[in-house]
């Protein structure tokens, strides 16, 4: 379909009016969290927008906001004050499976807030990565308002554990990506990548950054090292589903995988819902879905362990190239 003239402009009137929505709906519930002594940052969206200024206005689909651990529970709970309620009932989900944000959704006028309970790629305890990044941040108006967004280098990181996390080079998370490598100083990339090592997020850093050309130049110049994690190098590349999941059984103690099997064949009831739309009607759906969860699992097992094991020897292969030396040495023995 050929685009007809006045076309861009009339999505570019859609977008800003979208983005005015949320932006609006951001800076309320930001108020609200302060009201209640919850400090907030802004990840995504308006606190993006900088690197996108004289390009057409870009729609973004929710609002990113992060807290600090210790204020989730709290800061769920002033959502549901203002009409918002989890798009995915977490009740019994352990902590390992938990995403690093959980959707809430306001049906009056169909606003979705992310709301952060930690950042992708980053393994350090979630309360001392809010207290390092949280350090780093800025002022940021949003819908008038007073907000914080990160800082440059936080923000750099960010965005780059955020496309390491999704992977598809085709993805909103790697044009904010290719964004920040145009306009954030390399000096500021090294602060990223020193917070980074802080937080323990370096494979995650270093497989996002490479996602793009300018990344894989920056990241040779950074002296980053070649990633050596298989989740990182997993995510990067979109793997087919389960792949985690075996990494997840391979990492952990034997007593610890019979609980994975476990929880991955029979999760809570609100994870089915979740996973399968159909549950969501009644008893009786719910009940056919935990008949279908092994069954789904059964078939997706097999490309999902050629995909870990893919993943196992690409890492594999660049620790040998990294370390040659020591490898030769350890073979002679």
């Amino acid at each position: 379909m050929i685009d007809q003239p006045g076309d861009s402009a009339k999505a570019a009137v859609r977008a800003t009016v979208w983005n005015i929505r949320i932006d609006a709906a951001a800076a309320e519930a930001l108020a609200a969290l302060a009201q209640e002594g919850i400090d907030a940052i802004v990840l995504k969206g308006p606190a993006l927008s900088d690197w996108y200024a004289g390009e057409p206005p870009r729609t973004y689909e929710d609002a990113d906001i992060w807290v600090s651990p210790q204020h989730l529970e709290r800061a769920g709970a002033v959502l549901q004050r203002l009409g918002y309620a989890p798009k995915q009932d977490e009740r019994g989900l352990p902590q390992w499976w938990q995403e690093h944000a959980g959707s809430w959704v306001r049906e009056s006028d169909g606003v979705a807030i992310d709301l952060h309970r930690r950042l992708q790629g980053a393994r350090a305890p979630a309360a001392l990565v809010w207290e390092l990044l949280s350090g780093e941040r800025e002022p940021l108006s949003l819908g008038g308002r007073p907000a914080q967004r990160l800082g440059g280098a936080a923000r750099a990181l960010y965005v780059t554990l955020h496309a390491a996390h999704d992977g598809d080079r085709g993805t909103q998370a790697v044009r904010h990506l290719e964004r920040a490598l145009t306009h954030v100083s390399e000096a500021e990339w090294r602060r990223a990548a020193e917070l980074a090592e802080a937080v323990d997020a370096r494979d995650a850093f270093a497989a996002g950054i490479r996602l793009c050309a300018r990344g894989e130049e920056l990241a040779v110049r950074l002296g980053l090292p070649q990633n050596s994690s298989v989740e990182a190098e997993i995510r990067a590349n979109i793997a087919p589903p389960v792949a985690l999941g075996f990494e997840q059984l391979a990492g952990a103690r034997a007593g610890a995988r019979i609980e994975i099997l476990l929880r991955k064949l029979f999760p809570p009831p609100g994870f089915i819902r979740h996973w399968w739309a159909p549950a969501q009607r009644n008893a009786a759906l719910l009940a056919l879905g935990y008949l279908y969860r092994p069954l789904w699992l059964a078939r997706h097992a097999p490309r999902g362990y050629r995909a870990w094991r893919a993943a196992h020897r690409t890492v594999e292969a660049q620790r040998r190239a990294a370390d040659p030396p020591a490898r030769s040495e350890s073979s002679s023995r």
